[in-house]
């Protein structure tokens, strides 16, 4: 299988590879992984491989991988969250493109070529409703169908499905190849270093950190909450602007991420660079609390959490002395 541009994830390329070789691929795989980290990159690389009669497959040039590529093939079919981030299921007349029952429809279709390969980027996204409607096409797919189901959180997946699924594991690469990455696309090695704590092995993080004045907003965030865990006095997050240049949801990622990595820096004896003076907190029972505060954060986010409100409440939890100590509000 042509690998190239893939970064890491090579125990699972060489498992799908020789299920491959040996006509033993399941008709239903799930990718499961953080966010960002190459999984959608190798299910398609993967599904293209089977429709490229190349010796190093896919080629990226032939007939069928350049439909592939254009996203014309009538036998590739990706599905993918909305602008609301969701995948919808859809009206059972209309039957949209986008949708769970559109893709159902396809299905139900006798493929050209003799094979389907299908791609959903986000079954988690799927509501329950849609899930359930797509239970039954995963229970009996086409024979000739491959699909692959892609997500980040699997608690989010009916049980029904995920016992119908070969569940393949991704795991964040190691810092060294978020750091090739970004070299590849012209970042220098010193704001490489600074973005990949903040990255947490997730390619597209990274990349979305690379511009200036996203990284600085979080980075400003990220000081303004070390400081306060330092010092007490009041707390003032510069949320807004933060939100301005990333959505909520990158924000609490880089900050998980960055405090993480600073937890496992100091348990492991190592001390954070002299360029993380000012953000990296040298106490591991705030930073272990700090962390479970920003997941709980991010579930919230699915509540309609406000942020700024959220993340002052829950921060003067860890250290209430604090001066105004607010409520931990919601606001729906």
């Amino acid at each position: 299988m042509n690998t190239t541009g893939i970064l890491g994830h090579d125990r699972q390329i060489e498992l799908l590879v020789r299920m491959a070789a040996r006509d033993r691929l399941p008709q239903t795989m799930l990718f499961a992984g953080t966010d960002g980290i190459g999984k959608r990159l190798v299910a398609r690389r993967f599904l293209a491989s089977l429709f490229c009669t190349a010796p190093e497959s896919p080629c990226l040039s032939c007939p069928a991988c350049s439909l592939i590529e254009r996203g014309t093939h009538p036998d590739f079919i990706e599905l993918g969250p909305n602008e609301r981030g969701i995948i919808p299921i859809g009206d059972e007349d209309k039957r949209e493109e986008g949708t769970v029952r559109r893709l159902i429809e396809r299905l139900s279709r006798r493929s050209v070529s003799g094979f389907t390969a299908v791609i959903v980027d986000g079954v988690d996204r799927i509501p329950e409703e849609g899930q359930n409607a797509l239970l039954k096409t995963i229970e009996e797919p086409p024979l000739s169908a491959r699909i692959i189901l892609i997500a980040s959180n699997s608690s989010r997946i009916l049980p029904t499905i995920l016992s119908r699924c070969l569940v393949m594991k991704f795991h964040p690469p190691q810092e060294e190849a978020i750091r090739a990455f970004l070299a590849e696309r012209g970042v220098d090695a010193a704001t490489a270093m600074l973005i990949a704590p903040f990255a947490g092995g997730s390619f597209a993080l990274a990349a979305a950190l690379v511009d200036d004045a996203r990284r600085g907003e979080v980075t400003a965030l990220c000081r303004e909450m070390a400081r306060y865990l330092r010092e007490g006095d009041s707390f003032d997050p510069p949320v807004e602007k933060a939100a301005r240049a990333a959505d909520a949801e990158t924000v609490l990622d880089a900050l998980v991420n960055f405090f993480r990595w600073n937890l496992v820096a100091l348990e492991s004896g190592i001390a954070p660079p002299v360029e993380f003076d000012g953000l990296a907190l040298s106490d591991s029972e705030s930073l272990f609390g700090l962390v479970k505060i920003l997941l709980a954060l991010k579930k919230g986010q699915s509540h309609n959490l406000n942020l700024r409100i959220g993340l002052k409440g829950m921060l003067y939890s860890l250290y209430p002395g604090g001066d105004h100590a607010p409520g931990p509000g919601i606001s729906t």
